[in-house]
C-alpha cells in the first residue's frame, strides 16, 4: 500500500503541473486571437495609411480577423481554460489529501487499513476530475511533459530530499 500511495503522490503532483501549463499555454492562445481581433478592428484609422502603401497586407488583416471572427466559437482555447482551471485547482486540493495520507502513513498517525480506505477514496476522486467531456480534446506535448518533469525534480528535492534524474 505505501508504494501505491507514493506512486499516486507523485502521479498526480505530475499532472497537477501538466494541466497548469496547458492552463496556460490555453490562456496565452486565448488572449493572442482577442489582441488582435481587437487591434484588428479598432485601426481603421491607421488602415488608411497601410492602405495607401500596401493595400494586400490590409487587405489579408482584414480577412484573416473576418475568418477568426467567425471560427472564434469553435476553438476551445477559453473553454479549455474553464475547465482545466477547475480541474487544476480540485487536483491541487487532492495533491494535499494524499501528501497528508503520505505524513501519517509516514510517521503511523494513520494504520495500515485506515490507509487502504483513504488511498481508494483519493482515487475515486482522481478518477473524477480527470475525467473530461467528449467535447474536450487536447494533447499534452513533450515541452510540457519535459516542463513537469522538471518542476517534480523540483517538488522531490524541496520537499522530500529526493534527487532524480528525468531523461525526457
Amino acid at each position: 500500500m505505501r508504494d501505491q500511495i507514493w506512486a499516486s503522490l507523485n502521479d498526480t503532483k505530475y499532472k497537477g503541473y501538466c494541466l497548469g501549463f496547458l492552463v496556460d499555454k490555453f490562456q496565452k492562445w486565448d488572449r493572442n486571437i482577442n489582441i488582435f481581433l481587437a487591434i484588428a478592428s479598432s485601426t481603421s484609422i491607421a488602415a488608411w495609411a497601410i492602405w495607401k502603401v500596401n493595400p494586400m497586407v490590409w487587405a489579408a488583416i482584414i480577412a484573416f480577423s473576418q475568418v477568426l471572427t467567425a471560427i472564434k466559437p469553435y476553438i476551445p482555447y477559453f473553454k479549455y481554460v474553464k475547465e482545466l482551471n477547475t480541474k487544476s485547482l480540485k487536483v491541487d486540493l487532492l495533491n494535499i489529501e494524499f501528501e497528508r495520507l503520505w505524513y501519517k502513513l509516514q510517521h503511523k498517525k494513520v494504520t495500515n487499513e485506515q490507509a487502504v480506505e483513504i488511498y481508494f477514496d483519493l482515487r475515486r476522486q482522481s478518477t473524477e476530475i480527470f475525467n473530461f467531456g467528449d467535447d474536450i480534446i487536447f494533447e499534452v506535448k513533450s515541452k510540457i511533459e519535459k516542463r513537469a518533469n522538471e518542476r517534480m525534480k523540483t517538488f522531490l528535492k524541496n520537499n522530500y530530499g529526493i534527487a532524480i534524474n528525468i531523461n525526457k
